[in-house]
């Protein structure tokens, strides 16, 4: 996730300065990690300075839990309970130094997928701004003076290291046996679920700070080898439907591929986290001119946030935390071992999406790499790949009562949804073209090279990227992303090229967009897309034994 990235993720998404909010938590230097740590009787952890986060336009002060490892050893975020970032006087603008502390908050979050809040402080010479960041976005206090409030600033710091493992914002359902990590879930229907080890690593991480924070990790009962289940955390939208009663009705409807819904709870909410304040509009942002320098940060300006950001019209979004177990388990898009494999997946997946509408009537709406996985079933009547997260899905009866909107992965996003067209079966099996486009270009890694023309299809307002897109599928500049095949997958640009055409068929002497939203219609293309898959999996075979 770069600076860019981080930017467009947090935009939009601050408020501040909150009253009161230093009253409820109730120099910067190397004496500040030593000093304060030696002085705060009866407190945990120890500050600590990484000399890799440090440099002469600033410093990363992070209070660690337990106590620190010497400056120079590399930085443990899962150990680390409160971050800060200091400014030099004049040397960073206000943005790029709460940038600085936007990315240790979600180095944060990405070690420890369970927590709930993260408190941090952001001092620019002699005056200090406290944050607290969540799924939802980040808040700040008033800004308050060092030198003229020493005994304030001190007694916060203090306060930090005597916080309880609640009020720093740690969730503390993963525990630790001789049997590795676990998680106890009592209410689980399932007696044999109701306590599951999990893998030290996750097998799959939304990279954002604000969002849905989704983390994935395979899970297994006492006593088994095998790792039968998935558990995932996920900071859902609560005006979205939860995805347990769509994969109830998946399994209800016997929707060919739909997985399995083993256990669902919810845990926390942000608008439970934030319960004691009172919102205003989010902040951004704003466009500095030559004359207003956000350089210019001499000890009068107390305006912090304020000054250099503009409401936005848009208010906090409540997000739920939702613990969720699954089965069967499968590897990622990205880990297949053979093109005939790859194939078989892309078809599997496009028949469980056609079961999915036309049996269950629900629409999955997030068409992406991170949705289809693997499955290494030795069995041939068992798909080979299937679809997964149904988030943001939506049942057919509910679509002409939702507002139109954008609904998905961005990279993967069919243009008629950039266009905020009402989503339909049509853009999803769209979506399917530009992840198996992305998956031979990326070639077993995650993302595309810097140069290929992918990259575009992640920059820009959603207009920009519609245009982009439109032109990309026309002939010439599809000729242009083929020629990013490798060698490996050259036999497969006739089968992008069908899929292609399947999809965007000339009429009249133009590229059609429309659709046709029949289910005849829909049951055609299907047909046709799974066909042109069966045809290259039966050329590819054939390959191998010629």
């Amino acid at each position: 996730m770069d600076d860019e990235e981080l930017l467009d993720n947090i935009d939009g998404r601050m408020h501040g300065p909150m009253s009161g909010f230093i009253k409820d938590i109730l120099a910067a230097c190397k004496w500040f990690a030593s000093h304060v740590s030696r002085e705060a009787d009866g407190a945990r952890g120890s500050w600590h300075i990484p000399e890799h986060k440090s440099s002469e336009n600033g410093a990363c002060l992070l209070l660690n839990m337990p106590a620190s490892p010497a400056p120079d050893v590399k930085t443990r975020w899962d150990h680390v309970q409160v971050i800060g970032q200091l400014n030099h006087q004049g040397c960073l603008s206000y943005q790029d130094g709460l940038l600085h502390l936007c990315r240790y908050a979600y180095e944060v979050f990405a070690s420890q997928p369970t927590r709930l809040i993260l408190h941090g402080f952001y001092i620019r010479g002699s005056l200090v701004e406290l944050w607290v960041f969540d799924r939802s976005g980040l808040y700040c206090s008033d800004v308050f003076d060092i030198q003229k409030d020493s005994i304030q600033f001190v007694s916060v710091i203090r306060r930090y290291q005597r916080m309880t493992d609640q009020e720093l914002g740690k969730l503390n359902i993963i525990g630790t046996d001789e049997g590795g990590a676990y998680i106890t879930l009592e209410s689980a229907e399932m007696p044999a679920l109701r306590k599951l080890y999990l893998e030290s690593q996750p097998i799959a991480s939304r990279d954002r700070l604000v969002g849905t924070g989704t983390t994935c990790y395979r899970a297994k009962i006492p006593g088994s080898d095998r790792w039968d289940h998935v558990l995932k955390f996920k900071w859902r939208w609560a005006r979205d439907r939860p995805e347990d009663g769509l994969l109830k009705l998946a399994s209800e409807h016997c929707a060919w591929g739909a997985v399995s819904l083993d256990y669902y709870s919810e845990v926390e909410s942000t608008s439970n986290l934030r319960r004691s304040m009172r919102w205003r509009t989010h902040r951004k942002f704003a466009v500095m001119d030559g004359s207003n320098d956000q350089r210019q940060e001499g000890t009068c300006n107390a305006d912090g946030l304020v000054k250099y950001t503009e409401e936005t019209g848009n208010f906090f979004q409540n997000r739920i935390l939702a613990c969720i177990v699954t089965s069967p388990v499968g590897r990622p898009l990205h880990t297949f071992h053979s093109t005939v494999q790859l194939l078989q997946v892309f078809r599997d997946s496009i028949k469980c999406h056609r079961s999915l509408y036309l049996d269950a009537k629900i629409l999955h709406r997030d068409i992406s790499p991170g949705n289809i996985i693997i499955l290494d079933s030795q069995d041939e009547e068992k798909p080979k790949g299937i679809l997964i997260d149904l988030d943001s899905a939506i049942e057919l009866a509910e679509i002409s009562e939702t507002e139109s909107g954008v609904t998905g992965t961005r990279p993967f996003m069919a243009i008629g949804v950039l266009k905020k067209e009402c989503h339909t079966y049509r853009h999803d099996l769209e979506s399917f073209l530009y992840v198996f486009l992305w998956v031979l270009i990326t070639n077993h890694t995650e993302d595309p090279s810097e140069t290929s023309k992918l990259r575009q299809w992640s920059n820009g307002d959603w207009e920009d990227l519609a245009v982009r897109k439109s032109l990309d599928m026309g002939q010439e500049n599809f000729q242009s992303i083929l020629g990013e095949f490798t060698v490996e997958f050259e036999s497969l640009k006739p089968l992008a090229e069908r899929l292609r055409q399947i999809l965007f068929p000339v009429r009249d002497g133009v590229v059609w967009t429309g659709i046709d939203g029949s289910l005849e219609a829909a049951d055609s293309v299907y047909d046709r897309m799974i066909e042109a898959f069966e045809e290259a999996i039966a050329s590819e075979v054939g390959d191998r034994y010629n």
